[in-house]
C-alpha cells in the first residue's frame, strides 16, 4: 500500500489525529517537512492546524507536491472554523496535477486566551473519514468491507 500521512501543526491536534490514521493503515507519519519526499504514493493524508497565515513551511512543501509525488491527497484541516486554508492548499495542489480525494473539517476554537479541545467525537470523525478516503483508494480495502 502506497499511503502516508503528514502533520503540521504545533499545538498536538495534527499529532493526534495524524498518529491515529497512520496507526489505523499501519503507515509511516511524518512532519511537514519530512525527511524524505514523497514517490508515486497512491494517497497521502495532510493533516495541519491553520490558526493565523498559512504557514511557509507548510506552504513551501505543497508547492513542490505533483502527480509524480503523490496521485490523491485527502486534507483534515484543524481551525477556528475548520476550513480557513482548504480552498487556498486545494487550488495549489490541483494547480500541480494532484486529486484533492478529500477534506475533512475540524473546529477546534482558540483563542488569545483560550485553549480549545480536541474532542473524542472528532477524533472518531476524522478516523471514519480515513477509513472512507482508504476505502475510496484501495480496493483491498472496499473488499475488506
Amino acid at each position: 500500500m502506497k499511503l502516508q500521512v503528514f502533520l503540521y501543526g504545533d499545538r498536538s491536534y495534527a499529532q493526534k489525529i495524524a498518529d491515529e490514521i497512520a496507526e489505523k493503515f499501519h503507515c509511516k507519519c511524518d512532519q511537514i517537512p519530512p525527511a524524505y519526499q514523497c514517490n508515486e504514493e497512491k494517497l497521502i493524508f495532510i493533516v495541519y492546524e491553520k490558526y493565523g497565515g498559512l504557514e511557509p513551511k507548510l506552504m513551501n512543501y505543497l508547492k513542490e507536491m505533483d502527480s509524480k509525488k503523490a496521485q490523491n491527497i485527502a486534507l483534515v484541516e484543524i481551525s477556528n472554523t475548520g476550513n480557513e486554508g482548504v480552498e487556498t492548499i486545494s487550488k495549489m495542489l490541483t494547480d500541480n496535477g494532484v486529486n484533492i480525494s478529500g477534506v475533512h473539517n475540524i473546529c477546534v476554537k482558540r483563542g488569545l486566551f483560550s485553549k480549545g479541545k480536541l474532542t473524542d467525537d472528532q477524533v472518531k470523525d476524522a478516523l471514519k473519514f480515513a477509513d472512507e478516503q482508504g476505502k475510496a483508494n484501495f480496493e483491498f480495502l472496499r473488499k475488506q468491507g
